[in-house]
C-alpha cells in the first residue's frame, strides 16, 4: 500500500539528513541536479520533491555525470549528480576522471552501505567507496553523522571556487540518510583565491613592457580571462594562442588570436621565438604540442599565471610565477601596463596572419573541412558544439572558429567515448537560449545513445551530428598505418535513423553537406533532438 506523502513545512525544523542535504545545496545557489533515483538514495529525493532544485533524470549515471560536466561547463557552477552506491558510483567514474583531467567542478553525491553490513554482502556493497574514488577528485568523504553535511560541503565548494577546480564526492550511508537532524544551514567561508604577490606582478609587467614579440598563451584555466588577456595583448602588441580546452577564451576572428593551432610548426615557431611567453591556465600538455617535428623549447622568458602553484614550474620553470586566478592577475598586469601607453598591435597582427598563412593542415583533417563549414554556417556566432573522440571533431579542435567562451566542449585529454551527446544535454539545459549541437562518430554514440530518451523527454532542440563510418575509423586507420591488419574496428549501429525515431526523435541521412546544413538548420526549431546521420 503506498504510504501518505508528508509535504514539509519551511518551518519545520525536523529534517530527514537526506532533506536536510537538499536544503544545504538550495543555498548554495545548486538549481540542478542529474541522477537517477535508487533505494539508497530515497531520503534526498524525499528532499528534492520538495525544493527548488530541479532534477533531470538521465538513463545511465555515466550520462548523468556527463550531462553534469556539460551543465557546470556552460553555467559556470559545479554541476551535480546524485547516484546510488556501488553501480551508481562505479558507473559515474569515467565522467569523473574526465572532469579531474580538465580541472572541472563536479560533485558527486552518492549512497553508501551502512557500516554495519559493509563486507556481509549487502546489495550494491564496494570493498572501499571512498578510497576508489578518492583517487579521482580533490578529496572523497563519508558522512557518519548529519551534522558534518555544513562543514563538508563548505569545503566542497572552496575547492570549485577558490583553487583548481576539481570533483569532488560525498557519500551518504543509507542508514544515516533518513536519520532526523535539524534544519541545517550553509557555514559562510572566508577563504579567497589566491592573490598573485604585487613584486612580482610587476616585474612581469615591467618584462612585458620591453618585450619586443611576445605571445600569451591562454589554456583551459583562463577560458574566462579572455577580455582581460587583451587588455594586456592591445598594450603590449602580442599575439595570442589558445589550447584546445581554452578555445573561445578570445574570439577566432580577432586579428591577434592564433587559434587552437599550436602544433602546427608556424605558429610553434612564432611562440619558440618569442622574446616573453605569458602562460596562463595551462599545464603545457603534450596533447596541445602533438605531432610537433620538435621538442618545444621556447627561446625567451616565461611568465606563468596558475590558481595552481604546482603547475608554475612544471614542465617549462617560470622565470616569473604569479599564483592566483587567471582573470585577476591579467587584469593587475594590464594595470600595471597603462602607465606605459599602448603599443600598436599591427606589427603583432601581421606575425598572427602570417603564421596562420603558413599553416599547411594536413589531408586528414582538411577532409572534414566540408562538414566543418556546414557546422560554421548552419549554427548561429554564439553555438554550443559539445564533441566525442571522432576524425571530425579532431579536425574541428583547430580548424572550427569560436567566437564565445564555454562554447567548445571536446574533452580531448582523457579522450572518452561517449561524452558528446549527454554534455549537449547538460548545455543545452544552462543555455536554453543559446544553439547546441553535438558532434559524434558512430561508434562514440553508442556508449551513449540511451540519453536520446532523456533529451527527447525535456523537448530539447539538438541536432545531433553522427559522422559514419562504420565503426572506429581513426583506430582502423592507426592500425593500417603500423602495419596492423584492422580487427576490432567494426562496430556498425547498423539503422542509426530507425533507432533515434524509436526513441521518439527526428532523424534523417544523407551524404549531402547542403542537405545536413538544411537538416541542422531545421532541427534548431523543433521541440525535440533531430540525429542527422553523414555518411562518410
Amino acid at each position: 500500500m503506498v504510504g501518505e506523502i508528508a509535504t514539509p513545512r519551511d518551518d519545520v525544523e525536523a529534517l530527514s539528513c537526506g532533506e536536510a542535504l537538499i536544503h544545504l545545496l538550495e543555498q548554495y545557489g545548486v538549481s540542478t541536479v542529474f541522477g537517477i533515483p535508487g533505494v539508497h538514495t530515497l531520503e534526498a529525493y524525499r528532499g528534492l520533491t520538495h525544493s527548488s532544485i530541479r532534477h533531470v533524470l538521465c538513463r545511465h549515471e555515466q550520462g548523468a555525470r556527463f550531462a553534469a560536466d556539460g551543465w557546470g561547463r556552460v553555467s559556470r557552477a559545479p554541476g551535480v549528480c546524485l547516484v546510488i552506491s556501488g553501480p551508481g558510483v562505479t558507473n559515474v567514474l569515467t565522467p569523473v576522471g574526465q572532469a579531474y583531467h580538465d580541472s572541472k567542478p563536479l560533485l558527486v553525491i552518492s549512497g553508501a552501505v551502512s557500516a554495519d553490513s559493509h563486507g556481509h554482502g549487502p546489495i550494491h556493497d564496494l570493498p572501499d567507496q571512498r578510497a576508489l574514488t578518492a583517487e579521482l577528485t580533490a578529496f572523497s568523504h563519508r558522512i557518519e553523522d548529519p551534522k558534518e553535511l555544513p562543514e563538508v560541503l563548505a569545503r566542497a565548494f572552496e575547492v570549485f571556487e577558490c583553487g583548481r577546480p576539481r570533483p569532488v564526492h560525498i557519500a551518504v550511508p543509507v542508514d544515516v540518510l533518513p536519520q532526523v537532524t535539524t534544519r541545517l544551514w550553509r557555514i559562510e567561508s572566508d577563504r579567497t583565491k589566491p592573490q598573485a604577490d604585487g613584486a612580482a606582478v610587476s616585474e612581469a609587467a615591467d618584462l612585458l613592457a620591453h618585450a619586443r614579440t611576445p605571445v600569451i598563451l591562454l589554456g583551459g584555466g583562463a577560458v574566462d580571462a579572455g577580455p582581460d588577456a587583451l587588455r594586456v595583448a592591445e598594450r603590449i602588441g602580442a599575439a595570442i594562442g589558445l589550447t584546445i580546452n581554452g578555445k573561445g577564451a578570445i574570439p577566432s576572428s580577432h586579428p591577434l588570436c592564433l587559434g587552437a593551432a599550436l602544433s602546427f610548426r608556424p605558429v610553434s615557431d612564432l611562440i619558440r621565438s618569442a622574446d616573453v611567453v605569458v602562460a596562463v591556465g595551462t599545464e603545457f600538455s603534450e596533447l596541445d604540442w602533438w605531432g610537433l617535428d620538435r621538442p618545444l623549447a621556447l627561446q625567451g622568458r616565461l611568465i606563468r599565471i596558475d590558481i595552481d602553484v604546482a603547475q608554475l614550474d612544471t614542465p617549462h620553470p617560470a622565470d616569473v610565477e604569479l599564483h592566483g586566478d587567471s582573470a585577476q592577475v591579467l587584469a593587475a598586469l594590464a594595470d600595471r601596463l597603462a602607465d606605459a601607453g599602448s603599443r600598436d598591435s599591427s606589427a603583432a597582427e601581421a606575425r598572427v596572419a602570417a603564421a596562420l598563412d603558413a599553416t599547411q593542415w594536413p589531408t586528414d583533417l582538411t577532409d572534414h573541412r566540408p562538414l566543418l563549414d556546414v557546422l560554421e554556417h548552419a549554427l548561429p556566432a554564439d553555438r554550443i558544439v559539445t564533441a566525442d573522440s571522432t576524425q571530425p571533431a579532431y579536425a574541428a579542435n583547430h580548424m572550427l572558429p569560436v567566437e564565445c567562451p564555454r562554447s567548445w566542449m571536446m574533452p580531448v585529454g582523457y579522450g572518452t567515448l561517449g561524452c558528446a551527446l549527454p554534455m549537449a544535454i547538460g548545455a543545452k539545459l544552462a543555455a536554453p537560449e543559446r544553439p547546441v549541437a553535438c558532434l559524434v562518430g558512430d561508434g562514440g554514440i553508442l556508449f551513449t545513445l540511451q540519453e536520446l530518451a532523456t533529451a527527447r523527454d525535456l523537448g530539447l532542440a539538438l541536432p545531433l551530428i553522427v559522422w559514419n563510418n562504420d565503426g572506429y575509423g581513426e583506430i582502423s586507420d592507426s592500425m593500417l598505418r603500423d602495419g596492423i591488419e584492422p580487427i576490432g574496428t567494426d562496430a556498425a549501429a547498423h539503422d542509426l535513423v530507425a533507432i533515434a525515431r524509436g526513441f521518439g526523435c527526428e532523424a534523417a541521412t544523407t551524404r549531402s553537406m547542403d542537405e545536413a546544413s538544411s537538416l541542422i538548420t531545421t532541427a534548431l526549431g523543433r521541440d525535440r533532438p533531430t540525429l542527422i546521420e553523414v555518411r562518410s
